[in-house]
């Protein structure tokens, strides 16, 4: 038996993205240098981290299982761009725990309806 998750919307701004670039040493242009994501790349606007919206989708599943909750794996997948001021809504489904053990399949999508990531994950739960 699976549980849908309520949907967290994150808009993520400049600071966000920069910020996130310079913790994680995702140095890229794109996430933070306008002028040189549009003139060169010919992006519309900065591109929200792949990596960002994987720790999005994580942490919608977090806020609903807990503080305890321990993540144990995560794969995910991009399918289509997120700019900056694009409003993201991060849900999925969490099974019943079995062991301890609960599965999570994850999904990212933009207020168009468009997917920009899947993912699934594992977390640790205690009983």
């Amino acid at each position: 038996m699976t549980t849908e998750l309520p949907i967290v919307t994150r808009t993520p701004d400049a600071v966000d993205l920069f910020l996130f670039s310079a913790s994680s040493w995702l140095i890229h242009r794109i996430h933070y240098d306008l002028p040189f994501t549009t003139e060169n790349d010919g992006h519309p606007g900065l591109l929200i981290h792949g990596p960002l919206q994987g720790t999005y989708m994580v942490q919608a599943a977090q806020r609903f299982l807990g503080r305890a909750a321990k993540l144990r794996s995560i794969t995910y997948r991009h399918l289509a761009p997120a700019y900056m001021g694009d409003s993201l809504e991060c849900g999925g489904t969490v099974s019943d725990p079995v062991e301890g053990s609960v599965e999570a399949e994850l999904w990212i999508r933009k207020a168009d309806g468009t997917v920009t990531t899947t993912g699934t994950a594992t977390f640790e739960v205690q009983p």
